[in-house]
């Protein structure tokens, strides 16, 4: 039996496990142990699962396999988070972004091989969509991010904020926070899992629904529509603003629970401050945080940057208005990591 042809192990839950063949007889916790050796240990040779019986470590040879996604490249920045490029059996290539810092480690990760979005302040909206990434190949990404931590140190917070819109995928996507948030595996705290939308308003209540105490951000980089259809075409297609105002505020989220307001800040497109009084209106309606993030410019972008003054004049107008305002740090820059800057490569760049 071929190895495409055996079932990969990495995006199964335990209760999924226990339906394998070999372990039809086995007593209920060997399922979870398998599990376990795959997520905790990040292990993919059956045979060094030693607290399983030979005859199930042959079987589950037989039939099953556990896939590894590893970095054809590692990018590493003077801030020292990374850049981890990946490429998937069709040679396309994808990122994810390592950053660790003193209270955590946190790791974003990419969706979709592409965007079919087409944000224009977006690098990599502008290479268009190639497709989905599957549950597999986030999860890998999370794997391979462990494997490059020193030993007792793991990734604490992923955040869907990398190539791709993962509510356009959200079928592959809850499939992987199910396994990475599990007790028994990767153990990231669904609270610490953060999926970024630009707005899809039918598939917002999905995440909500899904059970899985998943944190939920809404990017943003103005406050009326015909700015943002302009920036972000998209929303013409999936929600003006009332509408994700209005999914928003109908919407009971878990405990402690709030959104996350990532609200980019581009020079003459939606940094004045009838915008910030705009944005604290809206504001108003449901349970938030807001990050500024300052545009990352990059090569050939038609937009800039606005000035420290404008950024703080805008943090300030919402803080007095009692709003929970950070202005983000964006790591990674030198690298093409941070906010924006992802770049669609192509296939040949793939080549180790």
């Amino acid at each position: 039996m071929s190895d495409m042809t055996l079932l990969d192990l990495l995006d199964r839950l335990p209760s999924e496990i226990a339906l394998l063949p070999a372990l039809q007889g086995e007593p209920p916790y060997r399922a979870l142990q398998v599990f376990q050796w795959v997520h905790q240990h990040r292990v993919e040779d059956f045979d060094r699962m030693t607290n399983l019986p030979k005859g199930l470590r042959d079987a589950l040879a037989r039939s099953a396999r556990v896939s590894r996604l590893d970095p054809y490249q590692v990018i590493r920045s003077r801030d020292g988070s990374e850049k981890l490029l990946f490429a998937g059996p069709d040679g396309r290539t994808f990122p994810a972004v390592l950053m660790p810092s003193e209270d955590r480690v946190t790791l974003c990760v990419s969706s979709q091989v592409g965007c079919r979005m087409g944000c224009r302040f977006c690098l990599t909206g502008q290479g268009g969509f190639v497709r989905h990434l599957s549950a597999r190949e986030i999860l890998g990404q999370v794997h391979a991010a462990m494997r490059r931590l020193p030993e007792g140190s793991r990734v604490t917070n992923v955040v869907f904020m990398g190539m791709g819109e993962p509510l356009d995928n959200l079928p592959e996507v809850l499939r992987a926070v199910r396994v990475m948030t599990h007790r028994e595996g990767l153990r990231v705290a669904p609270r610490r899992t953060t999926l970024s939308t630009v707005g899809l308003v039918e598939r917002i209540p999905e995440v909500v629904a899904s059970a899985t105490g998943v944190s939920i951000a809404l990017s943003l980089c103005a406050t009326t529509d015909e700015v943002r259809n302009e920036v972000v075409p998209a929303a013409r297609r999936y929600g003006n603003l009332q509408a994700v105002t209005e999914a928003l505020a109908g919407l009971t989220l878990p405990h402690g629970h709030v959104y996350t307001i990532e609200y980019t800040l581009i020079a003459g497109v939606g940094d004045s401050l009838d915008d910030a009084r705009r944005l604290s209106r809206m504001l108003a309606r449901f349970p938030h945080k807001v990050n500024l993030i300052p545009f990352n410019p990059w090569p050939g972008s038609p937009f800039r940057r606005p000035d420290d003054g404008a950024v703080e004049a805008f943090r300030q107008f919402l803080e007095d208005r009692h709003h929970p305002v950070t202005v983000r740090r964006s790591r990674g820059q030198d690298i093409g990591a941070a906010c924006g800057m992802l770049e669609l490569a192509s296939p040949a760049e793939a080549t180790p």
